[in-house]
């Protein structure tokens, strides 16, 4: 039987992040939604809601987060997930209990939103913030298992890396500056745990690896017309194999690039406008992407 989900929310603001969780629990997705500012706390404000979608019933929901969530990682190994928030903390929950396993704080010479995620493996997970000065980024990466004992490997990112790779795309002086100064919007890891996926504003993404941090391939997508640079940050993701990378474009295209190569390789066409989201089937050659409609692609 297949459940069925009401559509319609009770928060002023539309839900800006859902992410599902589907190796115990098929159907109960974890989201974040912006509450009523002048009815409620900080922390009601910013819960994380645990919902069965058979019956459109919250079973948990995960407080202590003051500012806004930017983004949520579940373990595929077991029922925890990470939280990043503007509030400079990122937070470890198991799905079985309310209160958080663990609290981050960010180290000092970091500003900002940080960014989360759990490798493939759950056994590693990696944290992003901006240095002070718009000087760079700081991942470090932590053990799963002993998260206490602080992080095994503190990575540095300078901006002017960042600029350098840039320019080396071709990019011109004056636009590889600005991208190496926007904000970042998501952190992932490829299959391998090898390397990191970087997605930004202004339609940017940066191949990290994995291992010293350094930039090894730098994806700029398509904006709304010819000759227009992208606005928005670009939606990416490594296929399975790690092989390519996908990018979402504002004209409703998707940029399919190698990804040792950064050589793009094709592109998809369909949708009618900015692609925000594009995902994989870890199993299947499948794709999944939306604007302001869904497409499902058969790689």
């Amino acid at each position: 039987q297949q459940p069925h989900v009401l559509t319609k929310s009770s928060h002023t603001s539309p839900l800006h992040f859902i992410k599902m969780h589907n190796r115990h629990h098929k159907y109960c997705p974890l989201f974040v939604g912006k509450g009523d500012a002048t009815t409620q706390s900080p922390q009601q404000r910013n819960a994380i809601h645990y919902m069965s979608m058979y019956d459109n019933k919250i079973l948990r929901n995960f407080t202590g987060h003051s500012g806004e969530i930017t983004g949520l990682s579940m373990n595929p190994i077991d029922d925890c997930f990470l939280s990043a928030s503007a509030d400079r903390k990122v937070r470890l929950w198991n799905i079985q209990q309310a209160g958080c396993l663990a609290e981050l704080t960010l180290p000092a010479g970091s500003e900002g939103s940080p960014h989360a995620c759990f490798d493939s493996t759950g056994l590693v997970f990696g944290v992003a913030a901006p240095m002070a000065g718009i000087s760079g980024h700081l991942i470090n990466l932590y053990d799963a298992r002993k998260y206490d004992g602080g992080a095994f490997a503190e990575l540095k990112l300078a901006r002017t890396s960042i600029e350098k790779a840039i320019h080396n795309k071709g990019v011109a002086p004056e636009l590889a500056m600005e991208l190496s100064n926007t904000e970042w919007t998501s952190l992932r890891f490829n299959t391998s745990g090898k390397q990191l996926l970087v997605t930004a504003n202004k339609g940017l993404a940066l191949a990290l690896d994995g291992f010293d941090g350094t930039v090894n391939n730098v994806f700029v997508g398509e904006g709304a017309s010819p000759g227009v640079p992208p606005t928005q940050p670009l939606a990416a993701c490594f296929t399975p194999d790690d092989k390519t990378v996908l990018g979402g474009n504002e004209d409703g295209t998707i940029s399919c690039w190698n990804a040792t190569t950064g050589k793009l390789l094709r592109k998809l066409e369909g949708h009618v406008g900015r692609v925000g989201c594009v995902a994989v089937n870890p199993k299947y050659a499948q794709i999944a992407s939306a604007c302001t409609n869904p497409a499902l692609w058969i790689w």
